[in-house]
């Protein structure tokens, strides 16, 4: 990782010497107060707040084709419907349908139809006959301690890092136990298969990773859904990109470059606070626009690849600091289908060693994809491959789920009712497929008891530089924006320090 890391840096300082040549002199940056880096939940969340609320002018940079990050809305053209590969819904959280009404989006309540569970090892294809999954009051149970569990935390973990110790001595020592360890701890065995399936896939080892993050990613407001406790909502149309289409729409061409990254960033001349970014495309890396900006907000992933351009700025060379600590899980998703598929069924991969009822081991050794789920009243399937932070080559995850299709065929777990074995009728077809990105940061127990979290947390307002996103706060949107509103408190609150 290191070594990926001082290319990347070596690459932005090249880039940082090139500025000057970048565009003509002549041509003077184009002024906005606020830079906006990545139009994912929270950036565009962020862009429409500081323009609506607090009348600052925005440019949002995405690196993407269009904003919504985690948002993969595949659109069948037949028909006109969506399906949800990525984000799935949306939870009632102070504030968040009121966003929706603001951006005239209607919704509607967060219905599934229930599916028939079929437990499948992807390694080898086989049912696992001999699986028998929690009953439905045990789950319940295991949920309600698993809540009173994160609860406890929730004072320095929400809304974001700000009360979190940043001395690492002072890290409650529960929070740096792998989750196998609180799962034995609180007999919590009967919700893993749930806390898998509903976001715990996203880290590519859920029971080795540490409680800290666990609690974070499966957060007591995901938890509180589960139990009846509180409710999640979905735009009507059931198309979730609908929401950030129109939040496109209507920040303008004038608040958002597409397709861009940030190529060069400094300090404006002549001792002002002003910064200079440089924009370039995102396939060719021609510089395309420059912007002049009081204040940045990082909503982007803080991987190495989006930090690297900004290291000199904020003194992290030669190795990005403590940012260097951060790990990812990185996953793709998509929408398949075949008729070998059963309708009405969600086939779950889960380890054969988890039989009958050793829940701790259901969830697969990655890279793996976490099931093939049909989408109700129709004939596609969701899958979700998910691994390391190396695990970024769409190719190589679509194989992942290319193989526990191939496999299941071959030990004729599906098909045979359909007569679909044939080679010829073997080939799975993806009718969407894209990378989800690098999610679930995480930092392990050494680093944080060195006290790196407390060390990036300090560069919070740090020379006008703001930070927001999945990183810094709960994973799901509602929360996220909620954590957000912290963030611009404090910058728009330093910017009329400043600048009156």
């Amino acid at each position: 990782m290191l070594s990926k890391i001082q290319a990347l840096l070596a690459a932005a300082t090249a880039l940082w010497a090139f500025a000057g040549h970048a565009a003509p002199a002549e041509d003077e940056p184009i002024y906005r107060d606020v830079a906006i880096i990545g139009g994912g939940a929270s950036g565009s969340y962020a862009a429409v707040r500081l323009r609506e609320d607090y009348n600052m002018s925005v440019i949002v940079i995405e690196k993407g084709d269009r904003l919504g990050g985690h948002v993969n809305t595949w659109v069948d053209q037949a028909t006109g419907r969506g399906f949800e590969a990525g984000v799935q819904n949306y939870i009632d959280l102070p504030g968040a349908k009121e966003f929706f009404a603001r951006i005239g989006i209607p919704i509607a309540n967060s219905t599934r139809a229930p599916n028939e569970q079929v437990y499948v090892d992807f390694t080898t294809g086989q049912r696992l006959a001999g699986f028998v999954p929690p009953q439905p009051a045990d789950r319940t149970e295991a949920l309600r301690r698993y809540l009173a569990f994160a609860e406890q935390y929730v004072p320095i973990m929400e809304p974001g890092w700000w009360n979190f110790p940043k001395d690492g001595a002072d890290i409650p020592p529960e929070l740096l136990l792998p989750f196998r360890d609180i799962v034995d701890k609180y007999n919590l065995s009967a919700a893993v298969p749930q806390i898998f399936a509903t976001t715990g896939f996203g880290m590519h080892d859920l029971m080795g990773s540490l409680a800290l993050w666990v609690i974070r990613s499966f957060n007591v407001d995901m938890v509180r859904v589960l139990l009846g406790i509180n409710a999640g909502f979905v735009p009507a149309s059931r198309r979730n990109q609908d929401l950030y289409d129109a939040i496109l729409a209507r920040l303008g061409k004038e608040a958002v470059v597409l397709s861009s990254t940030v190529a060069t960033f400094a300090k404006a001349p002549r001792k002002s606070r002003m910064k200079i970014l440089g924009v370039a495309n995102s396939a060719t890396g021609e510089i395309t626009h420059r912007f002049k900006v009081k204040a940045v907000l990082f909503t982007a992933a803080p991987a190495p690849a989006n930090i690297a351009p900004f290291a000199t700025f904020l003194s992290i060379l030669p190795d990005l600091g403590p940012f260097a600590a951060f790990k990812f899980s990185a996953t793709h998703v998509g929408v398949v289908s075949h008729r070998a598929l059963p309708l009405k069924t969600t086939l779950a991969n889960t380890r054969s060693e988890s039989q009958p009822a050793r829940y701790p081991l259901s969830p697969p050794a990655h890279p793996f994809n976490a099931r093939f789920e049909n989408y109700a009243d129709s004939s596609v399937y969701r899958v979700m491959a998910v691994g390391d932070e190396n695990f970024t080559d769409p190719d190589r995850a679509r194989a992942v789920v290319e193989t526990s299709f191939e496999k299941m065929m071959a030990a004729g777990t599906i098909g045979t009712e359909n007569n679909t074995t044939s080679t010829q009728d073997s080939r799975l077809e993806f009718k969407y497929w894209q990378p989800h990105g690098l999610v679930n940061a995480y930092i392990d127990a050494e680093d944080l008891k060195k006290g790196a979290l407390g060390k990036i947390h300090d560069f919070q307002a740090y020379y006008d530089f703001y930070w927001t996103g999945a990183a810094w706060s709960v994973h799901l949107t509602t929360g996220l924006w909620q954590f957000t509103d912290t963030v611009l408190e404090r910058l728009v609150g330093d910017l009329k320090k400043i600048w009156g």
